[in-house]
């Protein structure tokens, strides 16, 4: 938690293209998780893109689907903000 606020980025569809081990942001991303956010990538794009989590930037987290969980972060009473 960064100041006692709690964040997550939920990536999926194309957006998980930035979270691959060879992403030009994969030094960012690791970044980011090291300053206490978490970042996942959902499941289901990655079958559906064919990519394994081998493929994926080894700091990451995961969640069956993206949509998913932001909608139980919501429920939760997380706020949504999209790019």
């Amino acid at each position: 938690a960064a100041d006692g606020v709690d964040i997550e980025i939920v990536a999926f569809g194309p957006g998980v293209r930035a979270l691959e081990a060879t992403s030009e942001l994969a030094e960012r991303i690791a970044g980011t998780v090291a300053s206490g956010i978490k970042v996942t990538a959902c499941e289901n794009t990655l079958r559906a893109f064919k990519l394994e989590r081998a493929d994926m930037n080894d700091k990451i987290g995961y969640v069956p689907a993206g949509v998913g969980q932001i909608t139980r972060l919501q429920m939760q009473g997380w706020a949504y903000l999209r790019p």
